[in-house]
Parts: structure tokens; sequence; C-alpha cells
């Protein structure tokens, strides 16, 4: 038997979130502290004039189960729907030019379209085709995807296709991000097959004849927005703390900024991961908090549909040699009907993180404006129904080159720790189902570490 009868969740992000709903359906009583104002972490969805907006992740990969499953567990799983799919764009040498067909994640996987294509010079696709011939490149030890892919595929393939597609998804640099830790699977393929193309083209399940492409993506969302999935998770908790903040954790025992001191039969640290040094005190996680995270700021715009220029696809990314600030633009209204009403478009903007940190003090009209202004570079919008902008400061943990050695060194630093566990963005991934996996092996280690004899 276990005895997790009463458990504390520093975090209300949805790794708090998720951790206090296993917690709560292993029959413990959960209390959660969350230093804001709000529960919700980055998950953040408003209403207006009809539209749906997420002013953080609008949605997750379909392919990864654990949140999928989550929200079926909470009877939310009418309300899934599946994102749209278009044309893939890319804007590189001042034009929106298509991906080539069969482009998985950046890698070529098909010859016509990729000798077809004019995102590339023949140069670069001679040197892409090179992958076919070239030793492995992996020996072992952790590299950037810069220099992993550069090697194998050619320069012109990582900025025009690979960098704008990848850096994104972590909000970083290529020259910076660590394979192993971000991309573990092209390591396998690369170790498998030596050749990334041929082994992502083995990976790619062959189009039937007479068969229609499919028409739905690879995403999910819900219908009434992402934090509907909050809302639903709310329940869980016990005792909910908002703007009360947590500044030490020992075993059992968690004390609050005003000096008081609670005890637990267990508690789980989902908290930001520059909290992480200074409430546990250990070097390890010292380690984990120093390490570097970056700022973002997203703009949403919503137009008139005859005021935005018409685009086949649901958006486009943005090469960094094209000097312009913005990283992407997300034809919203198309990849998610459901987020705005018929009749009108709305767009959703990224901005590039060199950029970014001259901006972040701006006034949301002057963020707005400046991103509007770089978006008429790339395509012709009118003047906006409304904007919003939304901030996530230091919010992004930067998964560089010997990421997974600080990551091991504080989980086996935390296994030590009575009482204690912790899950996370910063440990196995930053994505939305990467969250709730780490949230709920989480419990489930706190619930080992808790076993008594019958």
């Amino acid at each position: 038997m276990n005895r997790l009868n009463n458990i504390a969740i520093i975090g209300g992000g949805i790794t708090g979130m998720a951790a206090a709903y296993y917690a709560k359906q292993a029959g413990a009583h959960v209390t959660l502290y969350e230093a804001s104002d709000r529960i919700g972490g980055k998950i953040k969805t408003i209403y207006r004039d009809g539209f749906v907006l997420e002013c953080g992740p609008d949605g997750y990969m379909a392919r990864k189960p654990t949140l999928t499953e989550l929200i079926t567990e909470l009877g939310l799983d009418e309300q899934l729907v599946r994102s749209k799919t278009g044309t893939s764009y890319i804007y590189v040498r001042n034009k929106l030019r298509q991906m080539p067909a069969g482009s998985v994640m950046g890698i070529p996987t098909k010859f016509w379209p990729m000798v077809k294509t004019d995102l590339f010079t023949w140069r670069g696709k001679f040197r892409a085709g090179l992958d076919l011939v070239l030793p492995r490149v992996y020996a072992g030890e952790d590299l950037s995807l810069d220099t992993f892919f550069r090697t194998r595929l050619g320069s012109e393939v990582v900025e025009s296709m690979i960098e704008p597609l990848l850096s994104g998804i972590y909000n970083g640099t290529l020259e910076d991000m660590s394979i192993e830790s971000t991309f573990p699977q092209f390591i396998t393929i690369e170790q498998k097959r030596r050749s990334l193309i041929l082994g992502m083209k083995a990976l790619t399940p062959p189009v039937q004849a007479g068969v229609k492409p499919q028409e739905s993506g690879k995403f999910l969302s819900l219908r009434n927005g992402l934090g509907t999935l909050i809302e639903a998770l709310r329940p869980s908790i016990d005792r909910l703390h908002t703007d009360v903040s947590v500044t030490a954790v020992r075993p059992h025992e968690v004390e609050l900024a005003d000096g008081t001191v609670e005890r637990f039969d267990g508690v789980i640290l989902a908290t930001s991961p520059h909290a992480l040094g200074p409430m546990l005190g250990i070097e390890p996680a010292r380690q984990l908090s120093s390490l570097k995270r970056t700022s973002s700021l997203t703009v949403l715009a919503a137009f008139k549909d005859a005021d935005v220029a018409a685009l086949d696809g649901t958006g486009y990314v943005i090469a960094k040699s094209e000097g312009n600030a913005l990283t992407a633009c997300s034809w919203m209204h198309k990849k998610w009907p459901h987020m705005a009403p018929k009749g009108t478009a709305l767009l959703r903007v990224y901005i590039g993180s060199d950029f970014v940190p001259d901006l972040l003090l701006e006034s949301e009209d002057a963020i707005a404006g400046f991103a509007l202004d770089e978006l008429r570079k790339i395509q012709q919008v009118g003047t906006p129904l409304f904007t919003k902008v939304e901030r996530h400061i230091d919010s992004m943990p930067q998964y560089e080159v010997g990421h997974k050695h600080h990551v091991q060194a504080f989980e086996d630093a935390v296994a030590r720790l009575e009482g204690v566990e912790a899950c996370g963005a910063i440990l196995h991934g930053v994505g939305l189902p990467d969250c709730v996996d780490s949230a709920k092996r989480a419990v489930e280690r706190l619930m080992k570490k808790q076993e008594v004899p019958v």
C-alpha cells in the first residue's frame, strides 16, 4: 500500500495541473501553490467577437497519446478537433516558396519534388544528395542540430528549410540545440539506415492508388479552446493557493514566502526551472536553474477575410537569411477553422528571438504595429479588427548540447530526496503531451517512493 494522503504540488501550469489530476486519482488530498494570479501557465484561451484566441499553444502532436488519454478521461474527447492541412510555404529569397512534397521535418524523401523545387540551387540539391553516401555523423557524443544536419545535408537545406522549421519549436538556434535532447529520433534513423533521406523515406507510408491525401493534420486541439482542459482539471485540487510563492522545499515540507511551513506526505515540483535551485538548495537544481531560457512574443491579428491576401495553406515559416523580424505566420482560421467566425481571418505571427529583448517592454500597440509592418513585407494585409499581444518571459528552456547530463544529475539528486519529485518542460520535452507525461511519471515515482509494507 502507499500513503499518499496529502500531496503538495508547486506550480499551476499544465504540468502541475496534470500532476494534481493523477495524484487525485491515486486518492490523495491535493494542495497546489501557484506564484501568479492564475492557473494554466502558458495555456490561456480568450473569447472575443466569436474568435477563439489561444495566447499560448494552440494544439499538440496527435501521435503522443498521453494528453489525448487525459482529455478522454476528463470527458472532453467530443471536443477534440484535428488541424487542417494545406500547402506548406517557406519565405526565402524574397518569395513564398512551396516546400517540396514529401519533406518530413525538413528532410526530403522524394526525388522529383526535390529536383523541381526552386527552394534550393542545383549546387544545394547536389549537396543534399550526398547524404545518400556520407558516413554516419553521430559517434556517441552529443552535438548540435546545426552540425548534424549541415554535415549530412549541406548549408542550403539547413538554412532554407530545416532551420526555419525546427528552431521555432524550441524558440532557439540550431547551433546551440542538442540533438540528443531535442530530436534523438534522427540519431536512431542515422544509426539504422545511415542516410537520413532513406531513413525518413522508409518511415513515410506510401500513398495508395486512388486514395486522396489526408486532409487532416498532425495536431489536435479542443473546439472551445485549450483553456477548457485547465478548467476540467481544476476540480482535482482540494486547496488552491494563487499569488503564493514557495521559497523552499525539503523532504515532506514546503516553506512559503511568509515563513509558513506546511508538511505533506509528498511534494511534486512542477514549477518554472529558474525556481528549482532556490527551492531545493542543491547544486544539480542550481545548475538546471542557470541553464539558458528564452522569451517569446506572439501577435494575434483578426481581419475581415477580404483584407487578407489569399493563401492556399495554413501558414509559412521565414528563413533567417531574409532579415525579417518574424519567424513564422500561422493562418489560424485555416489551420483551426473553429477559431474564427465565417468571413474573417485570424493570423498569428511569431517574432524572432533576436528582436524580442528590445520589444518586451514596449506597449501592445507598438509591438503589434511592428509585427504587422514586418508581415506586410511578405504578404498583403489590411487594417486588423483587433490585435492581441502575448509575452512569455524567460519561459522556454533551451535544450543545449549536453542538456541530458544536467537533467540526469538533477533527477539522480531528486531521487535521493524522500517525499519529493519533479516534472516539467525542462526535463524531457516542451510539448503539452511531454509535460503531461512528465507529470504522470512523477506521481508514479512518488507513489513508489512512499510504498510501505502491508
